[in-house]
């Protein structure tokens, strides 16, 4: 079972200032690579929590990478320091033990209370055929009891690939703009939409491509 070493913090303790500024964003993958980067991730989550800085942590499961291992000891010392827990659910049941059926609305709410985060994001994939795909996501704000559901997007899929990673993209960017809950988790879902429908695991889409979006669905 991999263990987060201790890591020189050096260099995160000198970029303090700069990240009190914006957050700091961790992804799931980062430690399953080993000792190493999971020390980096977990030293920069320190420091960035030292700063006044926001975090939030992306499960991103990748069954090759954990192949052997459990990865619920790792992660669940890591996200204990996270504002903003992003995953769907077959991540957060894998790496952190929490199950719930598809239409269990409780699931966000005993992730916040359970591990103290403020906001909790979910995305949803349902498989309708091998080419198309009904993409949604939902924000849950610890602060006010409150959730909210995103429009559902039906996406006929080019590369399934990277379109949590663009959810959580545009959710962080628009969170970090000031944009409230509803309509931060909408960009967001947006966002990771537009993305299954180009090949590749990066999106290319603008922030304009993105509301567009956003205004053609509302």
């Amino acid at each position: 079972m991999p263990r987060c070493a201790r890591s020189p913090a050096k260099g995160w303790a000198r970029s303090g200032s700069r990240a009190a500024r914006s957050e700091l964003h961790g992804s799931g993958i980062t430690p399953a690579l080993g000792e190493g980067p999971c020390a980096a991730l977990a030293a920069a989550i320190r420091a960035a929590r030292a700063a006044g800085a926001s975090v939030s942590v992306d499960l991103n499961y990748r069954p090759a990478l954990w192949q052997g291992r459990d990865p619920r000891a790792v992660i669940e010392r890591l996200v204990r320091e996270a504002d903003l827990l992003i995953a769907n659910r077959d991540a957060v049941r894998t790496m952190l033990g929490v199950d719930a059926s598809p239409d269990d609305a409780t699931l966000a709410p005993r992730l916040a209370a359970r591990y103290g985060f403020r906001r909790v994001a979910l995305t949803r994939r349902e498989v309708l055929s091998a080419s198309e795909h009904r993409w949604s996501a939902s924000l849950y704000d610890a602060t006010t009891d409150s959730s909210n559901d995103s429009r559902h997007h039906d996406v006929r899929v080019v590369d399934r690939v990277g379109g949590g990673d663009s959810f959580a993209a545009g959710l962080v960017a628009a969170l970090l703009r000031g944009r409230p809950g509803p309509e931060a988790v909408e960009f967001g879902a947006a966002a990771g939409a537009l993305k299954l429908g180009v090949p590749g695991d990066w999106s290319r889409a603008s922030p304009q491509d993105v509301e567009q979006l956003v205004r053609a669905c509302a």
